[in-house]
């Protein structure tokens, strides 16, 4: 059996889930304002986007997933054709680490800690962002070169997808954290950042994975999926 897709279709598969998903998710946040519970009809808190190991969480690790796989089928094709692959490689396996911290929460367990260490508050109180902020700095400085080598149309989208996907993880987290040091993390408006968050991640990675199969189809042809069956 043989699949074929394009990358308008993988990105309109993958919207259409974000799309449900907070759909869901907003009838389970309507129903704890409203009635100071976290379920609708009883289950509907599994598809709250600020809890953690739910179906959000694991479709987002899993679209992590996927992008860190498909890093992964490009370094080896560059890898087998004798170009550079080392930055596609690095990629791949950050990408596979924030799949892990999506199911683990590593980020989460740093706040803590660096709170304490640094007395932070206001914007920074989920102070997890102030590694993570230093490490993403790092990493454009150091791949800035990688994305000027890009062809122009992929490297628009790498730094839109990584945009959106940056406004969500650290820009809504810090709004959302100078919220819920203010006011709790019971309130609309810290309700209103945290779903901006996850959304805008959701979508960051969807357009990721769009731009790397577009990356994949423009340099190295269609992309198939090929399923062969063992006949005895």
């Amino acid at each position: 059996m043989k699949v074929e897709f394009t990358p308008k279709q993988v990105l309109k598969f993958l919207l259409c889930i974000i799309t449900f998903l907070f759909f869901i998710h907003s009838l389970s946040l309507i129903s704890r304002l409203l009635s100071d519970h976290g379920t609708l009809f009883g289950e509907l808190n599994i598809f709250n986007v600020d809890a953690e190991k739910n179906i959000p969480t694991f479709y987002s690790a899993i679209a992590l997933l996927i992008a860190s796989t498909l890093l992964f089928f490009i370094t080896a094709t560059h890898k087998k054709m004798n170009d550079p692959y080392i930055s596609w490689a690095i990629l791949a396996i950050l990408f596979l680490f924030l799949s892990i911290d999506e199911i683990s929460s590593i980020h989460e367990s740093l706040t803590l800690p660096t709170r304490n260490l640094f007395d932070t508050s206001g914007l920074l109180y989920f102070a997890w962002v102030i590694p993570y902020g230093i490490a993403l700095i790092i990493f454009v400085c150091a791949y800035l070169k990688f994305l000027l080598s890009l062809p122009k149309h992929i490297m628009i989208l790498f730094i839109t997808s990584g945009i959106i996907f940056i406004m969500g993880a650290i820009g809504f987290e810090l709004l959302g954290g100078r919220e819920a040091e203010l006011n709790g993390k019971q309130g609309l408006l810290y309700a209103i950042f945290y779903t901006c968050e996850e959304f805008f991640e959701m979508i960051g990675i969807a357009l990721f994975i769009y731009t790397l199969l577009t990356y994949i189809v423009t340099q190295f042809g269609s992309l198939k999926i090929i399923a062969s069956e063992l006949i005895d």
